[in-house]
């Protein structure tokens, strides 16, 4: 936890702009953009097995915890390559998005990301409705505390 503030997340001062792209939900094959929602971001770098499973399954449990908020957030996962992630995996996870399967465009994305000193990629990161990269959540960083950390911005930024 921060010493600094509330947020159980650690805050990125300054600010990164990610920027706005389009996101893909498999199922659905529906287009979706990154700007106008909070966005919660992990990244898949090997095959999904049981540590990137359970990732996906919190996120998606994060998104449920927040009720009729879960609209305003959407969960994105940047897959390294399309074929990391199975199709049951997805189905499981309902409403995951991913990128479309374009390397220059998951190769900008990171690099963006990566200009964060203390890049993880086995960190949770929370994207603003503007396009900002605005925080990091640890591995390990306990869902209640996301979960508190989401409402209190949705509150605010009503």
């Amino acid at each position: 936890m921060n010493s600094k503030g509330v947020e159980h997340g650690l805050l990125i001062s300054p600010i990164i702009q990610i920027g706005d792209f389009k996101l893909y939900e498999p199922i659905s094959s529906q287009m979706h953009q990154l700007h106008g929602k909070w966005t919660l971001v992990s990244f898949v770098e090997n095959k999904c097995e049981k540590v990137c499973e359970f990732q996906l399954y919190e996120l998606r449990q994060i998104w449920l915890a927040l009720g009729k908020d879960g609209n305003k957030i959407q969960r994105l996962a940047i897959a390294k390559d399309k074929n990391l992630i199975s199709s049951e995996q997805i189905k499981l996870s309902q409403g995951q998005l991913l990128l479309k399967d374009d390397t220059d465009l998951k190769d900008r994305i990171k690099s963006r990301f990566k200009s964060y000193p203390n890049f993880d990629n086995e960190s949770i990161y929370l994207i603003d409705p503007y396009g900002n990269l605005m925080m990091q959540y640890k591995k390990g960083t306990n869902p209640s505390g996301i979960i508190k950390d989401l409402e209190r911005l949705i509150r605010i930024s009503k």
